[in-house]
């Protein structure tokens, strides 16, 4: 194999090419994990891994996340199934269970914030792409944090943010399917605002849909504010866009990249498989 890696044209992100992920040497894995953690977001284009080899790759990075409400049943709990698409072919409302969930992913967002300890990283593969949209977005909050003025830089030092995914599902319809025992088990959390990545050093905000406002000020002010500082986060160069083909994987580190899916038309299926790898006590200190 021989590994070629290219930078994207923003703060983030890069293609690698001359790889198989089904087929990764130790010594290649390495230089994949360091890339990984120098640009945050690497794009493996027509990988077309089945799903026990994405669970396999994902897990060189780490235990994996077990699904979080039955409503994602499949038969292997280490994958998400983000699909319009039913089980008979046909294609999911906007306005079902499933569409609203499909339909919350559309904001920035960091996988599994809303948790006590937060997802280290994801990696979702492409198996059925629409026509025209379904892009998927991403962020760099690095680069977000460095271009804050020192002043906010030190304000949002030690501040605390409350993460609640019953906050950010409520602001898109909610979720009529989870059981009450479900979201007793995902009560809100909190979060340091600007974190520190343990394998680069790098400080970052760490903010989006999920988080709900800040500890000890004005819950409808700093609400504000952290949507504005989200705001101002997600612009070039700051940002790129991956258009989608199928088979391709995107691999991105949730501790300082956000994301979000961009719409797609209702009547065009879209199906992707998604692996998320757990965090860890060190992946949560401020």
């Amino acid at each position: 194999m021989t590994l070629e890696i290219t930078p994207i044209d923003a703060t983030l992100g890069a293609t690698v090419s001359g790889v198989r992920l089904d087929a990764l040497d130790d010594e290649t894995f390495a230089a994949v994990e360091a890339a990984w953690h120098a640009y945050a977001v690497l794009v493996f284009p027509g990988q077309h891994l089945c799903e026990e080899a994405q669970v396999a790759f994902s897990e060189r990075f780490g235990p994996l996340e077990r699904r979080v409400f039955k409503i994602h049943s499949r038969d292997n709990p280490a994958t998400i199934d983000l699909s319009n698409i039913k089980k008979d072919g046909t294609l999911w409302p906007a306005s079902s269970e499933t569409g609203l969930l499909l339909s919350g992913n559309n904001y920035w967002h960091t996988d599994s914030s809303f948790k006590r300890v937060p997802a280290k990283g994801s990696a979702l593969t492409a198996r059925i792409v629409p026509d025209t949209g379904g892009d998927t977005a991403f962020a760099d909050m690095r680069a977000a944090y460095d271009a804050l003025e020192p002043a906010m830089q030190d304000w949002l030092s030690n501040k605390i943010a409350v993460h609640s995914y019953a906050f950010s599902q409520g602001r898109v319809g909610g979720m009529t399917g989870v059981s009450e025992d479900e979201w007793e088990a995902l009560p809100p959390v909190e979060h340091p605002v600007i974190r520190i990545h343990p394998a680069t050093g790098r400080r970052n905000l760490y903010i989006g849909r999920h988080a709900s406002h800040i500890v000890g000020e004005d819950e409808r002010e700093s609400r504000r504010l952290l949507e504005r500082l989200c705001e101002d986060a997600c612009r070039p160069p700051r940002v790129f866009t991956h258009r989608w083909s199928a088979g391709d994987l995107v691999l991105w580190d949730n501790r300082c990249v956000l994301h979000r899916g961009l719409g797609y038309p209702a009547n065009q299926p879209r199906r992707m498989i998604r692996t998320t790898i757990a965090g860890d006590s060190e992946d949560i200190k401020a």
